[in-house]
């Protein structure tokens, strides 16, 4: 299974690929939500190396929306 846009060139495993649930769950979740997005991410990467480019990317999603949230209060 090819994927589109910044990743179009990986192949998904379907037995390790958790990312299109996951970029689903970040782009659907509620604002109050997004820590534990970020703690569940952080401990994908620490067991995976921090060289994991597609959790890398999830990681900037939720933070950008941790950002934009906290911006505007």
């Amino acid at each position: 299974m090819k994927q589109m846009g910044l990743f179009k060139n990986k192949i998904a495993d379907e037995k390790t690929n958790i990312y299109p649930d996951l970029i689903t769950e970040i782009n659907n979740c509620k604002s109050e939500d997004l820590e534990a997005i970020l703690q569940k991410i952080e401990s994908e990467l620490e067991k995976k190396g921090k060289k994991d480019k597609l959790l890398l990317s999830a990681k900037t999603m939720v933070t950008s929306k941790i950002a934009l949230k906290n911006s505007s209060k």
